[in-house]
């Protein structure tokens, strides 16, 4: 049998962190949840992760500055997704140009979707 895959997921919406830590657990990740950048950033300098799932608006430190300081950390070849309310074109591309390997958001996507296509991509 495979390792556990682990996934952060990082986002000040606790509703939603408990969503997909729900969901993620359902197909069997382990997951760790971070409420800000801050708490992130000692979360991937602690370990390594299969996945990270970043919101873009947090406080302390947004998901673009956790996104530019995780190739710093030992999780730098870590695909990371964000996931936002922050709707339009430019915060999503920025968060491309970032290394983001895809950008969902919120009002567009379900979570099942979300969880489907991570899962789907990590095989």
């Amino acid at each position: 049998m495979s390792e556990t895959k682990s996934i952060l997921v990082v986002d000040d919406d606790e509703a939603l962190c408990n969503a997909l830590e729900t969901k993620f657990k359902g197909k069997g990740y382990d997951v760790v949840i971070c409420k800000d950048g801050v708490e992130c950033m000692e979360a991937l300098n602690s370990r390594k992760f299969d996945v990270i799932m970043t919101d873009l608006h947090m406080p302390n430190m947004d998901g673009f500055s956790v996104l530019e300081k995780v190739k710093d950390t030992q999780n730098a070849d870590v695909p990371a997704y964000v996931i936002t309310n922050l709707g339009s074109d430019k915060h999503c591309d920025k968060a491309l140009e970032l290394g983001a390997k895809q950008c969902f958001v919120k009002s567009l996507v379900t979570l099942r979707d979300v969880v489907d296509i991570v899962d789907k991509e990590l095989g």
